[in-house]
């Protein structure tokens, strides 16, 4: 096959959906027909008019989130989930559905509907424009979460969650358990992966592979930086650094590029879980809260980037189109 026919399968592909894309427009469109009625039946019980604010501009957010799938669902001629009423009504209302049961439901629908964007961002790659899209929707949920969380807070209805104990006393907000553990975690997991990119740096034939890798390894200490000092100001224990890297014996040819680039594409989407994970649990302190959601557009924005230059190079994996005949 000649060059040029291969640029042309490779641009007739980036326009295609694969078979996991197509369900995830519909699986995201679902979950969404889903929360939009849930916000509509509960504005019909809120009793606090800041609330109701809040539950407005979530609706508005979802609304348009639903005309863009479901722009996509007909552009890709995807069968689309039954859609909800255009409004849900009750004519009383009921004392006993409180503004603190409403918030606590709609905490756990956010929840899950940034879990479900957090696997269709991880499982949608063969269509750049489409994963750019839910990119954006899962960076504005994250968005609605932290005016979510500081609402709560201000009202008191988020629970108060267990301390984190520290002989020193601390001067500014104190930690939970969990936001302790994710500062713990994540020096782990940065110590880990800058060993592993060490290691791979080494061994890259591509002198352009080589030079992101060094990149990223050096995106990777400045955070470490960051975290380090912070454990230390907060009193959190620092696990053990890595070892200094060494000559290796092994022939680097053992090791293929595109090995090494799977690998370290498969770490990347472990960061963006962690810092799912910190951003979901980091609830009491609102300066760690912000360094994650830091971490996270920064990790978001890299990801990207690193699978559309995998693909560049044919190091991706090759996903079924949907649509096309089996053959």
């Amino acid at each position: 096959m000649d060059i040029i026919s291969i640029i042309k399968k490779v641009k007739k592909r980036e326009g295609s959906l694969d078979i996991q894309e197509a369900f995830n427009i519909y699986n995201l469109l679902r979950t969404r027909y889903v929360s939009t009625q849930t916000i509509q039946l509960f504005k019909n019980f809120v009793h606090d008019v800041s609330w109701d604010i809040i539950l407005d501009k979530f609706q508005i957010n979802f609304e348009k989130q639903i005309d863009d799938l479901e722009e996509l669902g007909e552009k890709f001629r995807i069968i689309m989930p039954n859609r909800p009423p255009v409004d849900v009504k009750f004519a009383t209302r009921i004392n006993d559905v409180t503004d603190d049961y409403i918030y606590k439901k709609i905490y756990h629908d956010l929840i899950a509907q940034v879990l479900s964007l957090s696997y269709a961002v991880r499982s949608t790659s063969t269509n750049d424009k489409l994963r750019s899209i839910i990119i954006q929707e899962f960076i504005i949920q994250f968005e609605d979460l932290d005016t979510f969380y500081k609402f709560g807070k201000l009202t008191g209805w988020e629970e108060t969650y267990p301390t984190y104990k520290t002989s020193i006393p601390q001067l500014e907000e104190q930690l939970s358990t969990s936001e302790s553990f994710h500062i713990w975690d994540h020096i782990t997991m940065r110590y880990e992966q800058t060993e592993l990119l060490g290691i791979f740096a080494s061994f890259a034939h591509d002198t352009e592979f080589k030079v992101i890798l060094k990149q990223r390894l050096h995106s990777y200490n400045k955070q470490l930086n960051k975290l380090e000092g912070l454990a230390l100001k907060l009193n959190v224990p620092l696990p053990n650094r890595p070892a200094q890297p060494v000559t290796s014996p092994i022939d680097p040819e053992t090791i293929t590029d595109k090995f090494m680039y799977r690998i370290v594409l498969s770490r990347e989407l472990q960061s963006l879980d962690a810092h799912v994970r910190a951003i979901i649990e980091s609830i009491r302190n609102e300066p760690l809260r912000k360094l994650w959601k830091e971490f996270f557009n920064e990790e978001l924005d890299y990801y990207d980037k690193y699978l559309k230059y995998g693909k560049m190079k044919g190091w991706t994996r090759i996903v079924p189109i949907y649509g096309e005949p089996v053959t």
